[in-house]
């Protein structure tokens, strides 16, 4: 995923891992394209408008490199006119999804183009961290090999934030993504959650950061 707003990036990435893909993501075009040559993507999400290299050279690119023949590329963005949508195929995009699109539909769509396109979402297995083993297909949390039982909250939480693991995650970003912005949340019901979260897993596993937030603690 390519995109120079970082929320963007956080919610949809962290739908995308609840759904058991393997997810990198990058700010601007040049970045995406260092990225992409070790991640070998299936699919290259792509916004429009950004800074340092625009979505339409970053496809262009793309394309130019024989690697990617087979990499699906779709758009993301706000521009919804149809000059832009053949300027976008032009230079070589599968598709184009629009920015307001819900997660939920982002999803399917992003599974319909790997469909279309003979390329089998498998269950790629489980994410690492420590002694701690998340299966996002199966929904399953263990550590050490004992299955840890955790409320929808916990494991989302715990997913969020192993969806990048150096990150620090603030309050208002946790409220947004785990509860969504119609729902207000007291801080009070989110201490509860993380300790409630680090009972169960260890409580040196997810690391709290004075004034910013928390993340998991480092490996």
């Amino acid at each position: 995923m390519v995109d120079d707003d970082d929320a963007v990036l956080e919610f949809l990435s962290y739908n995308l891992i609840r759904k058991n893909f393997e997810v990198q993501v990058a700010s601007n075009g040049q970045e995406a394209l260092d990225k992409a040559k070790p991640f070998q993507p299936d699919i290259i999400i792509l916004d429009w408008m950004m800074p340092e290299m625009d979505g339409i050279t970053t496809c262009r690119k793309f394309r130019e490199d024989p690697d990617y023949n087979e990499t699906i590329i779709t758009f993301l963005t706000a521009k919804d006119d149809d000059f832009s949508r053949i300027e976008g195929f032009d230079a070589g995009a599968d598709d184009y999804i629009h920015k307001s699109i819900k997660p939920l539909v982002f999803i399917a769509k992003v599974e319909a183009l790997l469909r279309r396109k003979g390329k089998i979402v498998e269950d790629s297995g489980n994410i690492l961290f420590q002694d701690l083993s998340v299966n996002p297909h199966k929904r399953r949390v263990q550590k050490k090999g004992q299955k840890i039982e955790l409320t929808k909250i916990e494991y989302n939480l715990l997913l969020l934030f192993l969806s990048d693991k150096t990150k620090i995650f603030s309050r208002e970003e946790i409220y947004k993504i785990i509860w969504g912005e119609d729902i207000i949340v007291g801080d009070r019901t989110l201490d509860v959650h993380i300790r409630n979260l680090r009972k169960k897993i260890g409580y040196d596993m997810v690391a709290t950061h004075k004034g910013q937030g928390y993340s998991m603690t480092e490996e």
